[in-house]
């Protein structure tokens, strides 16, 4: 899943995005079967308290835990927008310490590892205490402090070409300093006359400034350890229970215990291993032969029952902060005409495709009608079907294009100015026949229009969608976003534009270069206003004009499924942008395991 900023993610399909902070009370999904005790030895679990499921309160210390991932890592600092990867993200869940994580019950918790205490101590101007728990260190030893603050503050909102998923709050902070013993005690100002409601979501992760290479918070020193330093090869320098030890390019990255943890818990694991499997069908077998331990798939209908079927394996289906969606590229001068893309998405048959597709699985997911919230969280409504987009009536697309004077339409489509319209590429990641399928059923939808469209693999969404380079493009692409608790904070930085966020080329999550002045407005007044209906009321007038300029089309809200060997304890979905080891310091053999 792709886009964690904690805020939005992509993850491996799932980036990563922050949504509602009125989401419902759990992430367990309706069905026959299974169980909510820990007793379950084979099958599906459901979890009547997503975050409590599995629970063991003293793990045995050993063993070696393996969690696939499916995308392999190219970009180690998660807080650019090209490391903003969901399987980076829960790689990096061990090892960076975040100030607020969010839970499987889809709220966010304060990181009692890592802090005393975090709240608003003033509000003109808005400040905010973070009281840094004195024995919290780096594995070199040297304190956590409000350097490491200042460091995510100043490369978030001050460095003009730092590659930055998100500035989102950081541009609006005024000042940060330490005090008392270590620096220990973070105070955080805002600038006079702003407020961010979403606070919680900030300094996940933070970073070790004193490892930056080079050091120096000048805009030179800054960009090149921001975009290379933290980017470019594994971390040496640990915060979190276990440290990196071992990374193979493209097949595992290996952590061992971080002797300097300083947490209540753990870690119990003697390695955490996370093998990289990019072909899909792979996992299941890996899984039931014991190479690995536990996976995180897209489920399909071949594969529940390939789970059922396997002794000792359990598993968890939930509906959580996830979206399947279709974007559209707009730096493709063919796809700024409102009309093309009107057509295209009108074209597109959503419930084919889901038919096609999560249905398989799941026959309950509906169809998904908002980009801010998902259904059962306060806030959600429909502000797609209005528009006719989804529904595949082709009569419809055809006339948005000859209005706007095109011809051939059904055919070969020119535009107005009497060229051939181009043929459009549409990527998915490599080895998800879901999403291949997605891409093939659109582009058999654009075919009746008079239009080609390509349907490509990735091997790098990161790169692909921040067009890295010729081998990395997209025209239209498929893809989730993963959510935290936080939906101003999370979506202002995937539709907002480069001038709303600061500026230069900076369009943080917002890769297709969408720009709005109206939602530009929107989001930002969700980002300052502290009343809740206000912000609700904000997030739906920007996700209706998104709608109305047929940016990007939401499909559905994706199911998750976290499999693994009943041996481990303390693993649970958790159905947001942190992924499953939001807890991984707890992960261990069960008293009874072998």
């Amino acid at each position: 899943m792709l886009g964690r900023r904690r805020g939005l993610q992509v993850a491996a399909g799932i980036a990563v995005l922050a949504l509602a902070a009125a989401a419902c009370g759990g992430s367990s999904k309706k069905g026959n079967g299974g169980s909510s005790n820990n007793n379950v030895t084979q099958g599906r679990i459901k979890a009547s308290d997503p975050n409590t499921v599995n629970s063991v309160s003293n793990p045995k210390k050993g063993g070696t835990l393996t969690y696939a991932l499916e995308k392999t890592i190219s970009n180690w600092n998660i807080l650019t927008s090209a490391g903003n990867t969901f399987e980076t993200a829960e790689v990096m869940d061990a090892v960076y310490p975040s100030a607020f994580v969010a839970q499987p019950d889809l709220s966010p918790a304060m990181n009692t590892d890592l802090l005393k205490s975090a709240k608003v101590t003033k509000t003109d101007p808005e400040t905010i205490v973070y009281q840094i728990n004195p024995k919290a260190v780096w594995s070199d030893g040297t304190p956590i402090n409000a350097d490491d603050f200042i460091y995510v503050w100043k490369g978030s909102a001050t460095c003009d070409k730092c590659d930055v998923a998100s500035n989102t709050g950081y541009t609006d902070i005024d000042s940060i300093t330490g005090s008392g013993t270590n620096k220990q005690t973070v105070t955080v100002t805002f600038k006079q006359g702003k407020s961010f409601s979403d606070w919680k979501y900030m300094f996940g992760p933070i970073l070790p400034a004193h490892a930056a290479q080079p050091q120096g918070l000048d805009a030179t020193n800054l960009e090149a350890s921001w975009d290379h330093g933290f980017a470019d090869n594994p971390p040496k320098i640990s915060g979190g229970p276990y440290i990196i030890t071992n990374f193979s390019k493209d097949q595992s990255v290996t952590l061992s215990p971080n002797t300097k943890w300083y947490g209540a818990k753990g870690p119990y694991l003697d390695k955490l291993v996370f093998r990289m499997i990019t072909d899909a069908t792979q996992e299941p077998p890996a899984l039931q032969n014991k190479e690995i331990d536990a996976m995180y798939p897209q489920p399909e209908v071949d594969l529940i029952k390939q789970l059922d079927a396997m002794q000792g394996v359990v598993y968890q289906e939930d509906l959580g902060l996830v979206y399947e969606h279709f974007d559209f590229n707009l730096q493709n001068p063919a796809l700024q005409d409102l009309a093309v893309r009107q057509a295209l998405f009108t074209a597109v048959n959503r419930k084919q495709i889901m038919d096609a597709t999560v249905l398989q699985s799941d026959p309950d997911v509906p169809p998904l009608n908002n980009r801010m919230f998902v259904p059962g969280q306060d806030g959600y409504q429909d502000n797609v079907t209005k528009y006719g987009y989804g529904t595949g009536d082709i009569a419809k697309a055809k006339k948005y294009l000859t209005d706007a004077k095109y011809t051939g339409v059904g055919t070969k489509l020119v535009d107005p100015s009497g060229k051939a319209f181009p043929a459009l590429q549409i990527a998915y990641t490599q080895g998800n026949q879901i999403r291949q399928t997605e891409c093939q059923m659109f582009a058999d939808a654009a075919k009746q229009l008079g239009i080609t469209v390509n349907v490509t693999a990735t091997d790098s969404l990161g790169k692909t969608l921040t067009n890295a380079d010729s081998n990395h493009h997209y025209d239209v692409i498929v893809f989730a976003w993963v959510a935290t608790p936080f939906p101003a904070s999370g979506n202002a930085p995937l539709y907002q534009s480069a001038t709303a966020q600061g500026g230069g080329d900076n369009w943080g999550g917002n890769y297709g270069h969408y720009t709005n002045a109206d939602v530009d407005k929107w989001l930002s007044d969700s980002l300052s206003n502290t009343d809740p209906k206000a912000v609700v009321k904000d997030l739906n007038q920007a996700d209706d004009q998104i709608s109305k300029d047929a940016y990007t089309l939401p499909l559905y809200q994706k199911p998750t499924l976290l499999a693994y060997v009943n041996k481990w304890g303390n693993i649970r979905d958790n159905a947001t942008s942190v992924g499953p080891p939001y807890n991984v310091q707890e992960w261990g053999l069960k008293s009874s395991a072998s």
